[in-house]
């Protein structure tokens, strides 16, 4: 198996065909519906496991992108970790993310981001 990914995206749809595409290829998907879900879902991982990318949407209801990039860089134990944005709005997107993925989302290109960015 590959590494663990945790997916954070609102839209249900869009969130399962990743799951999927990335579970064809072996990888582990922790799938969160906003940012506080996703803060709750790294807060809830065991002391072994270790996400290796964060893929996030940046507008979500109730905590959005920015604000999930804010919390998680401020712990340390987190602030590491590469993220992603897929986003339809990329010149919105902020400052010190590893890589930006158009939406919608190029299933190879996506695929191949995360290859480069997560095989261990």
């Amino acid at each position: 198996m590959n590494g663990t990914i945790l997916l954070v995206e609102d839209d249900e749809d869009l969130r399962a065909m990743m799951c999927e595409a990335l579970e064809l290829y072996e990888y582990k998907v922790i799938s969160a519906q906003d940012g506080q879900d996703a803060l709750d879902r790294l807060d809830g991982l065991d002391g072994l496991e270790r996400v290796c990318l964060i893929l996030l949407d940046l507008v979500m209801p109730r905590m959005n992108g920015w604000e999930f990039l804010e919390r998680m860089r401020a712990r340390p134990q987190l602030a590491d970790i590469p993220v992603v944005v897929h986003s339809s709005a990329p010149r919105q997107v902020p400052e010190h993310v590893t890589r930006v993925l158009k939406k919608p989302i190029e299933l190879e290109r996506l695929l191949a981001v995360v290859q480069e960015l997560c095989t261990t």
